[in-house]
């Protein structure tokens, strides 16, 4: 590791260090404003550039006076990435790791923390703590509420000034409130027009009005903010690996747009994730390979949402099938008795997916299905995410690539005008159960060790057919 940002004489590199991209992750890492952003496309080195960032005052004679912290919004997305990239930085500056803690110490006492905000009060775990730096890795993944709070526990103390650090893509639930706060270099309408890398002061209107203003440098409560956009052609680790583009463009239309193009402007709409053109519609299927029936529930009679089990298969050529639909409104004993019946019709060999809810009322509505359907294979699925990041992966592989249709395929029923006219209009239309159902169904047959090879159901009054089994 390089002491970038330390001492002169520790500019030169040295074998072995991580030296910054030129360009904008140089840039990032030099800034000196108080809060700043660096993001847009996937691929940046923007989790390593927290990273890096939150070492700049340390080994420089602060001691303990110095402690930082890096958030990711779970534990599992911490684990995953930026207690990696510290693993590999930190141990070379003399960093302890304390796995108990989630905390590095360094030789002159310096703290850095890696945290989590899973949850919207979890920020309250640190009342109390004086912190000169704060990160956050993925930032439309957290609330603003979360982001503002920690202002609160950044500390100025013995020279060390206080600083925030954001890294992130477009997308993800907070993109709106980033997209707000960021506007004069993200929003082409906004008053101010800002250039990448140009610092911009805010301060606040006052204690009886909310909000902020652009003021000069001067103003006595002026900080200072920034935005700094990530490339992935600046990053030079990821050069060797050619595919890594390709890749993102096996995404959804939107996350494709947001992640490899660092769009903040492309927003799901309307025929953004799905459109009727992309899904041929065959009399019957080629043998499957594997099959689900996924509900999304509701307990709903004569209005509001609707109970909804997709049919899907898997052919040996990787073409998704959505083989049928059951669609209904009814109470909660109505909607079990369906489910009863649909299982039985499907035969046993199908297995059955539903839904998880967390917490306590979950874990009951799991025992009363095992119950009901005892004797079928039932599988339960925890949703993570909001309702158009679970639909993405089902998009990307219904999208076409090229002139032919997307590798999504529907069996000819009646439920089929209806079905493409949700999945068209998801999420501005009125209902969403079909997509959230067959979000659930793409995600379960496609998921790790998910579902064994499974023989075809039996054929459920002919709703529809199935060829070139041999069961």
């Amino acid at each position: 590791m390089s002491q970038r940002n330390q001492t002169p004489q520790a500019m030169t590199p040295q074998p072995g260090d991580w030296v910054p991209d030129p360009g904008p992750q140089t840039e990032f890492l030099s800034l000196g404003c108080f809060e700043a952003l660096y993001g847009g496309q996937a691929g940046g080195g923007k989790t390593a550039s927290l990273a890096v960032d939150a070492l700049r005052y340390v080994g420089q004679g602060h001691g303990a006076a110095y402690q930082a912290v890096i958030f990711r919004r779970t534990y599992e997305d911490l684990k995953r990435t930026v207690l990696l990239e510290t693993h590999t930085v930190y141990p070379r500056l003399g960093g302890r790791y304390n796995a108990q803690d989630h905390c590095w110490r360094f030789p002159a006492g310096e703290l850095i923390w890696l945290g989590y905000c899973e949850h919207e009060f979890d920020v309250l775990h640190w009342q109390g703590t004086q912190l000169q730096f704060v990160g956050w890795d993925e930032l439309t993944q957290f609330t603003e509420s979360q982001y503002l709070y920690l202002f609160s526990r950044v500390r100025s103390v013995r020279g060390i000034p206080g600083r925030v650090r954001a890294a992130t893509n477009p997308g993800g639930p907070g993109h709106d409130w980033v997209f707000k706060r960021w506007g004069p270099w993200l929003d082409p309408e906004h008053s101010v027009q800002a250039n990448p890398g140009q610092v911009v002061y805010f301060a606040p209107r006052g204690d009886d009005e909310e909000g902020e203003d652009i003021v000069p440098r001067t103003h006595p409560d002026a900080l200072g903010r920034c935005f700094v956009p990530a490339a992935l052609s600046d990053n030079t680790h990821l050069r060797g690996d050619k595919q890594y583009g390709q890749r993102l463009n096996r995404l959804d239309p939107v996350t494709r747009a947001q992640l490899k193009d660092g769009n903040w402007l492309i927003k799901p709409g309307k025929g953004m994730l799905f459109k009727r053109g992309w899904f041929a519609i065959e009399d019957c299927i080629p043998q499957a390979t594997r099959w689900i029936r996924y509900w999304d529930l509701a307990a709903t009679e004569g209005g509001g949402d609707w109970t909804v089990g997709v049919l899907m298969a898997i052919a040996p050529d990787k073409t998704i099938w959505i083989v049928d639909v059951v669609r209904f409104q009814g109470s909660p004993g109505e909607v079990e008795r369906r489910i009863l019946e649909t299982a039985r019709q499907d035969g046993v060999k199908v297995p059955i997916g539903i839904p998880q809810d967390p917490g306590q009322a979950g874990k009951a509505q799991t025992v009363a299905f095992q119950k009901l359907l005892q004797g079928y294979t039932v599988r339960f699925l925890r949703e993570t995410g909001d309702k158009v990041q679970r639909a993405g992966p089902l998009s990307a592989q219904a999208e076409p690539r090229g002139a032919e249709h997307g590798q999504v395929k529907l069996v000819s029923a009646p439920w089929n005008l209806p079905y493409l006219q949700e999945l068209e209009g998801f999420p501005e239309w009125k209902n969403d159960d079909q997509v959230d159902a067959s979000s659930g169904a793409f995600s379960m047959i496609n998921g790790s060790n998910t579902l064994a090879p499974t023989a075809k159901p039996r054929q459920p009054e002919a709703r529809f057919s199935v060829l070139g089994d041999d069961d």
